[in-house]
């Protein structure tokens, strides 16, 4: 009975039991109320980059007429474009969904803008932290001005000419904050005092990767926006070569695509995807690297002091030299020359059309070779003036005055940030919230002039900083007109249009050219060119026709030519009405791929493409042949009249040479 009776006792709380267990209840819920709003706010200690290899000294060389590195990221917003720019970040949020209410809120704008400014300052650690790695004049800037027109929409377009130069890689890089600043210190990824969200898209010349038109590494939310871009661009660019046009249209930043699909499904992607673990790819195939979405904490104390010692870069050591480290480590593992090849026939183009056309027949005649050394040895010039300028715009932008104030903000907004989460440790939730909001007026004063008077009297000492803040003009995102493009080199870094001597090394001979800006030194360089250029023995036929099986309408060949038909080595292009397309380099018999090339094949309907890379005959794979398709492992087959018959022997392959040394014997590659 009486052990009955203790049971039941047990089971019925006395109320002595009830309050502690509600005490009990309500500190717990408290904890997590608390340390959630203190925790969430924290970010991660490091990038998944930081352990990426080392790569002890890079050996990799490009070409003289290329880049290995150009970094893209956004400078400028038109005013013709700016509302747009506004509600596209708040309809496409990153995190999560951003309710209806906040998208006219001016603190969301200021969030909007500050994702420009913020861009801009970072992308110079990377900038700095790559030239430091990689030979000299192989890094370069290329800042974009967000625009507007009836016929792309919403874009974005390079200020400088940067990216005529031929490149290995493309980095588009740009920072991230959530447009609803009443959850900033929440899930959603941030831009603030110490926190910091990185977005990078790297890709290269479509030959490199061709499965996936070039793209390489891509952060999680822009996947989708970067494989539908890369895909428009690949198929532009296709159609233009096939008809004869030289390609010029630069693509815009996949960040800014990724805004204009507003809210477009991320999906569609051929193929796995790699994850992220030691900053070393996962997976095997012909893979899209997947970088995870990360809001990354800096260093605390070097936060803090941030304007005093503004030689130590926080964002150097939670993210940029592990990312720096991965870039290395994969320039170290392509081919170079693969890589630029298509570019450098582009950029031969504005010097020498002739000559353009004459480069895909692989010639190994001398007056094709002197002709075709002095044309690269004049880009290559272009290239080092083009980094003189990217090291002006890195002085006026992180050493400059925009530099400095910037740290001044990055700093005073970490003191906000920490007495936010000081608030939110001592229960006063209100006073935490209200942090919140008056972070949220910092970003306003990141691209504007002035700060409203509620904000001086709410901020105080920080709203000082905005108050008189006198940032560039250039980065204003009220732009009253195209004269800020024209003018960014002088409004971005105050000595950008000085005079600057570049020196060309040519045969035995040395000049320097002497120019201020680069329209100048491009006229001198033209000139320089026509007065010296040789004629060549060698002509390429115009309008000779390329074709394949499984397209009705005849393509562009760029080379040998018998009859209107291609002949022996050069370039072809077919953009079927179907949708059917395909690139070929290599040679050619009677109008077909014939003999040792590399294919791109697209079929209509099909996402992704497949490359062969070997023997053909007729225009389809006959013999040993390299293939590879998005998300599968390279294969070794071996093919008849483009039936897959088997395993390959690698011993009879034959590879397509992209080597600079196009003597005959070198244009195939065993």
């Amino acid at each position: 009975m009486n052990k009955k009776r203790r049971i039941q006792d047990a089971a019925i709380p006395a109320p002595g039991r009830i309050r502690g267990l509600f005490a009990f209840v309500c500190v717990m819920l408290l904890y997590l109320l608390i340390s959630g709003c203190a925790g969430t706010a924290k970010g991660v200690d490091t990038s998944v980059y930081t352990k990426a290899a080392v790569t002890e000294s890079f050996s990799n060389l490009a070409p003289e007429s290329s880049a290995l590195v150009i970094i893209r990221y956004p400078a400028i917003i038109h005013a013709d474009v700016e509302t747009l720019y506004i509600s596209s970040f708040a309809v496409n949020s990153i995190g999560g969904d951003v309710p209806h209410t906040v998208f006219g809120k001016t603190q969301t704008a200021r969030v909007a803008q500050s994702v420009i400014g913020k861009s801009s300052y970072f992308a110079m650690s990377l900038y700095n932290e790559l030239k430091q790695q990689l030979p000299e004049g192989s890094v370069l800037l290329s800042p974009h001005i967000i625009v507007w027109d009836d016929e792309r929409k919403m874009h974005s377009r390079p200020i400088l000419a940067t990216e005529q130069i031929p490149t290995v890689l493309t980095i588009d890089f740009n920072i991230y904050s959530y447009p609803d600043v009443t959850e900033m210190m929440e899930s959603p990824p941030v831009t603030f005092g110490d926190l910091v969200t990185p977005l990078i898209v790297v890709k290269s010349n479509r030959w490199l990767n061709p499965a996936l038109n070039g793209l390489l590494i891509s952060s999680e939310p822009l996947m989708g926006a970067a494989w539908r871009q890369t895909q428009l661009q690949s198929d532009l660019h296709l159609s233009r070569r096939a008809n004869g046009i030289a390609e010029n249209q630069h693509a815009s930043l996949e960040f800014i695509a990724f805004l204009g699909e507003r809210g477009q499904n991320s999906g569609g992607i051929p193929g796995s995807t790699f994850n992220r673990g030691n900053g070393q790819a996962t997976g095997q195939g012909r893979s899209l690297e997947r970088y995870p979405l990360e809001k990354i904490r800096m260093d605390g104390a070097a936060v803090a002091s941030l304007e005093e010692t503004a030689g130590l870069d926080p964002f150097v050591s939670s993210f940029v030299k592990g990312m720096s480290r991965r870039l290395v480590s994969l320039l170290e593992s392509v081919d170079v020359e693969r890589a630029t090849f298509l570019d450098r026939q582009s950029a031969l183009a504005r010097f020498d059309p002739e000559l353009a056309n004459v480069f895909f027949l692989r010639s190994g005649e001398e007056s094709v070779r002197a002709r075709l050394q002095l044309a690269e040895a004049l880009i290559g010039v272009e290239r080092k003036f083009l980094a003189a300028q990217s090291d002006n715009v890195y002085q006026g932008t992180y050493v400059g005055s925009f530099g400095a104030k910037m740290r001044k903000l990055i700093q005073s907004e970490y003191k906000v940030l920490e007495e936010r989460r000081h608030l939110a440790k001592v229960q006063n939730m209100t006073a935490a919230v209200a942090a919140i909001v008056m972070a949220g007026t910092i970003y306003g004063v990141t691209l504007t002039t002035t700060a409203s008077a509620l904000t001086v009297s709410t901020l105080s000492g920080l709203a000082l900083v905005g108050s008189t803040w006198a940032i560039n003009k250039s980065l204003d995102s009220r732009a009253e007109s195209e004269e800020v493009a024209t003018f960014f080199s002088t409004r971005m870094a105050p000595a950008f249009q000085r005079q600057m001597d570049v020196q060309l090394e040519w045969l035995e001979s040395k000049e320097v050219i002497t120019a201020r800006g680069f329209a100048e030194f491009r006229n001198k360089t033209l000139s320089l060119y026509q007065s010296r250029v040789r004629s060549m023995t060698v002509k390429a036929e115009q309008n000779c026709e390329f074709r394949h099986a499984a397209i009705v309408e005849a393509g562009r060949w760029y080379g040998n030519c018998t009859d209107g038909l291609a002949e022996g080595m050069g370039y072809g292009a077919i953009s079927g009405s179907t949708g059917t397309t395909v690139e070929f380099i290599g040679e050619a018999d009677q109008g077909y791929a014939s003999g040792i090339g590399a294919m791109i094949l697209r079929k209509a309907g099909q996402t992704g493409t497949i490359y062969y890379e070997g023997s053909f005959d007729h225009g389809l794979p006959d013999g040993v042949v390299i293939v590879e398709e998005a998300g599968k492992p390279r294969r070794l087959r071996e093919f008849q009249a483009g039936r897959d018959v088997g395993k390959g022997k690698a011993a009879q392959l034959r590879r397509l040479s992209f080597a600079s040394n196009w003597s005959n014997e070198a244009r195939l590659q065993p």
